[in-house]
């Protein structure tokens, strides 16, 4: 099995199908100029540039300057000039005209307070233009439904290890399935919803190194709590394919959400506050 090209690949490319639905069903067309948000900068900004193509814009923001360099430097090699990058986060973003939608993805179950921040989007858009934000439902991979079957050793580590670490670094587990509650209280109407449960079997080489690369990712923190090491991680993404296999059983992503709204005139008098997990 390869190893991941760069971080972010396996989650990226697993995404994308929601992604692209999600992109058409909104409206999201050619000539747009778009605010984007993401942990994967690069991925999501330059999925969007091809949307809007040589007549659209796309702007793309993230507070850290080593995400924004790496970005920056993938759209230059890969020839997409309309794309341009801040290092700011979303609340220092300053536009000179709103844009014509906002899309995140994977942004907000790492954001303190997400009604928030979905507030502040919906305020750059336009009057009509679109909200778009798409996350994951992590809590999903403790559900006996949509975890794996058989039971699988290396699946409960991973399910361990990855709410262990994303509860370290206070993310929503729940993002996903409150998106609907999130759009309303940010003085949003109600969002149309679209999910995505993936299974993964057999020679998924793509689906096992997501697990591998999702813990990879929280290593650190992991680390720091003394809950997993490095060595833990060894050959982790074959290691979990082979006791799959073996069981002739399957195992799941965690549930992705997407969820979508326009902009309408009277945006801003829903609830604030940010919820706990």
């Amino acid at each position: 099995m390869e190893s991941l090209v760069r971080p972010h690949a396996a989650e990226a490319a697993l995404a994308q199908p929601l992604t692209e639905e999600l992109l058409a069903c909104s409206g999201i067309v050619p000539g747009m100029r778009v605010l984007v948000l993401g942990g994967e900068l690069a991925d999501i900004a330059l999925h969007v540039a091809e949307r809007v193509g040589f007549q659209g814009s796309v702007i793309a923001a993230h507070a850290d300057p080593a995400v924004v360099a790496g970005a920056r430097r993938r759209a230059d090699e890969e020839g997409f000039e309309r794309v341009t990058f801040r290092i700011a986060p979303l609340e220092r973003v300053e536009l000179k005209d709103p844009v014509d939608a906002v899309v995140g993805r994977f942004f907000l179950m790492r954001e303190r307070d997400p009604v928030g921040a979905i507030r502040l989007a919906a305020d750059m858009v336009r009057d009509g233009g679109r909200v778009v934000f798409q996350e994951w439902h992590y809590g999903s991979i403790l559900w006996a439904d949509t975890s794996a079957w058989p039971q699988s050793s290396l699946y409960e580590q991973f399910a361990r290890w990855s709410i262990e670490g994303l509860r370290r670094l206070h993310a929503h587990l729940d993002m996903g399935l409150r998106l609907v509650n999130a759009f309303v209280q940010a003085g949003l109407p109600p969002p149309a919803v679209r999910t995505e449960l993936r299974v993964v079997r057999g020679a998924d080489d793509l689906g096992y190194a997501f697990f591998e690369g999702a813990i990879r990712e929280l290593l650190p923190t992991l680390q720091g709590c003394g809950a997993a090491s490095a060595g833990d991680l060894e050959a982790f993404a074959r290691r979990l394919q082979q006791e799959i296999s073996a069981a002739g059983g399957h195992i799941f992503l965690p549930l992705q959400v997407g969820a979508w709204a326009r902009r309408h005139p009277c945006h801003g008098s829903g609830a604030s506050g940010a919820e706990p997990d």
